[in-house]
């Protein structure tokens, strides 16, 4: 099912030039765009306490958990495995496709906006960023969908210790 529903974004690739450059805009330069987003963000006094639990969440579940599970899986990535594929941007990592480093992060600063107006479109922009993956060939959406737990899961769990200090 993992391979059918890569197969079902991935063909939408080579189909017409502005999707692919659209496809990889969002793939790649998204979360840039993304993470100074949330640092102007840091500007509106009653965001901050978002802004400094998105960063934390970002940073812990990129570099800590997403680093330790990509060397313990060491899965390949869909154009090192799949045949037939429309790879338009190749990673500069073999192997460690699973989970996204990018749509974790992506997602980790998505969910750390949740109750306020920016959580939605924060959310919708973390998705069209993470399937971007899918569509340009890096990744498989198990991958992605892995990200997705693990940002949330993340979020949670830094908003929990951190509480006290956070809500001030």
């Amino acid at each position: 099912m993992n391979t059918q529903i890569f197969f079902a974004i991935n063909h939408l690739a080579g189909q017409w030039v502005w999707l692919d450059k659209l496809g990889v805009f969002f793939a790649e330069y998204l979360i840039y765009l993304f993470a100074v987003m949330v640092v102007l963000l840091w500007f509106k006094r009653d965001l901050r306490k978002h802004v400094y639990l998105a960063i934390v969440s970002a940073i812990v579940s990129r570099l800590i958990i997403v680093e330790v599970l990509k060397r313990l899986v060491n899965h390949p990535r869909p154009y090192e495995i799949v045949p037939g594929i429309h790879q338009i941007l190749t990673d500069s990592e073999h192997g460690m496709s699973f989970p996204s480093g990018h749509a974790v992060i992506l997602f980790s600063l998505a969910f750390a906006f949740y109750g306020t107006r920016y959580f939605w479109p924060a959310v919708i922009l973390a998705t069209l960023g993470s399937v971007s993956r899918v569509f340009v060939g890096v990744h498989f959406p198990l991958d992605i969908l892995a990200s997705v737990v693990i940002a949330l899961l993340t979020v949670w769990l830094i908003k929990r210790l951190f509480k006290n200090k956070l809500l001030r």
